[in-house]
């Protein structure tokens, strides 16, 4: 197949060197609309369902001399930095068959960015899509060129004009997909040297772990990237302050105060912030009526369709899974065995896909009010459910997701459910008569 991603984020690339390694091989072109490629943002969370595709596509070496393996994630109180669970990070690859690591995004990007090429993806830069031919599968860029294609895949992120123009034109106009999860977070960076050298905050960085300090209405997570030279630092709290237009003093004045009834260690480890300080609310997408056109020769994937807000550290594994999903689901149509319709194909990869973004996304965002929930019964619940790795033998279904009392990485049920989930097994599993709407 001819297919044309437009999008070379980390969801872009991820789709091409998964599409490149098909049993069944495609052409792939690859568009980008800035004029080079590059990649901003601090560290990434890559869970084990998003390391084992990595390794199954052959980018273990590289990856793996770029990223960290954490030792643990400690869940703390607040207020004095107590405990309540220690999950053992290096032991999760002997039980979902990948590590959980953390990588720097620019880094990241450039090892995606890399295999791609070498699996002879083709890349063409400046290149902004304006105009889309749904049900034919054409595109048209900003200077007017019209590319045919057997699949258009769209990547094109949060802020997708693809998905503005597909649902205005399939949908009405008018609906805005996007909404505000009332929460922002500030993104910073501290030396590993410093805060090794400080006798207050040295615990933190004694070994490669990831910790997070939980309290009412806000809370401070911190990891180390760039080699362990660096300790990455995000800080949720309500997004109730536009600081769009603060100076980093300003910034800065404000984690000082969030900050000030906080465990010792959070407060020194803000005094250590020696990078610009970026504040930004969270986002996520809100339930789409659908993912692909009548004729499945277009697509919307990764945060297009399922941006979300960050508490179990899924965006990026969502958007790995997508492209893995959407291999499977082609190769029912390019297989000679099979020879699926592509409408087919690509209806089941949408039923698959649409109904597993939109649990951990409504998950993802429960997560966030566990973890920011306020002294009473309902922390202690929460506390309890930590300190017993969350196992609660009345768990029934999927409600647990957005009702049981427990945050996210320290509940086992909920680990099991969001790394141990099989891609491959989801799309070969679903009768093919089950994708028709």
């Amino acid at each position: 197949m001819h297919i044309i991603i437009v999008g070379a984020g980390l969801a872009g690339l991820s789709t091409a060197i998964s599409l490149s390694h098909s049993s069944t091989g495609h052409k792939i072109l690859l568009l980008e609309s800035a004029p080079q490629l590059a990649e901003v943002g601090a560290g990434v969370q890559l869970t084990p369902v998003a390391t084992r595709q990595f390794l199954r596509w052959g980018l273990g070496p590289s990856l793996l001399a770029a990223a960290a393996v954490p030792e643990n994630w400690l869940l703390r109180r607040g207020s004095d930095g107590e405990v309540l669970n220690c999950v053992p990070m290096r032991k999760l690859e002997g039980v979902y068959g990948a590590p959980y690591i953390v990588v720097h995004r620019a880094d990241l990007h450039r090892i995606l960015h890399e295999h791609a090429v070498n699996r002879g993806v083709e890349f063409r830069l400046n290149s902004r899509v304006v105009e889309y031919g749904f049900e034919e599968g054409w595109l048209r860029l900003d200077n007017g060129e019209k590319l045919e294609a057997d699949l258009v895949v769209a990547c094109d992120g949060i802020n997708s004009t693809a998905r503005e123009l597909f649902l205005k034109e399939n949908e009405g106009a008018g609906q805005d997909w996007l909404e505000k999860t009332g929460w922002a977070a500030y993104r910073a960076m501290a030396d590993v040297e410093d805060v090794k050298s400080d006798p207050l905050t040295k615990e933190i960085v004694a070994e490669h772990a990831g910790n997070c300090w939980a309290d009412a209405d806000k809370s401070i997570m911190t990891y180390m990237v760039r080699d362990s030279e660096k300790l990455n630092l995000v800080i949720s709290h309500p997004d109730d302050i536009d600081t769009s237009k603060w100076t980093r003093e300003q910034s800065y004045a404000e984690l000082t105060r969030l900050t000030a009834d906080m465990d010792p260690r959070v407060r020194r480890l803000i005094e250590l912030v020696n990078s610009p300080i970026n504040n930004w609310p969270v986002f996520q997408v809100r339930t789409l009526p659908r993912w692909i056109s009548n004729s499945g020769k277009f697509v919307l994937i990764g945060d297009a369709v399922h941006a979300m807000a960050f508490y179990l550290s899924m965006g990026v594994s969502l958007a790995v899974e997508d492209a893995a999903a959407l291999t499977f689901a082609l190769e029912l149509h390019t297989s000679s065995s099979s020879s699926v319709p592509l409408s087919k194909a690509m209806s089941l990869f949408e039923r698959i896909r649409k109904s597993r973004a939109e649990a951990v996304r409504d998950a993802s965002l429960h997560a966030g009010k566990m973890l920011h929930i306020p002294p009473g019964k309902d922390r202690e619940i929460r506390d309890a459910a930590a300190r017993n790795d969350g196992l609660n033998d009345d768990i029934k279904g999927l409600s647990f997701l957005t009702e049981w009392k427990s945050y996210g990485i320290t509940d086992k049920t909920i680990r099991d459910w969001c790394y141990g989930y099989d891609v491959e097994k989801a799309i070969k599993d679903l009768p093919l008569e089950e994708s028709l709407p």
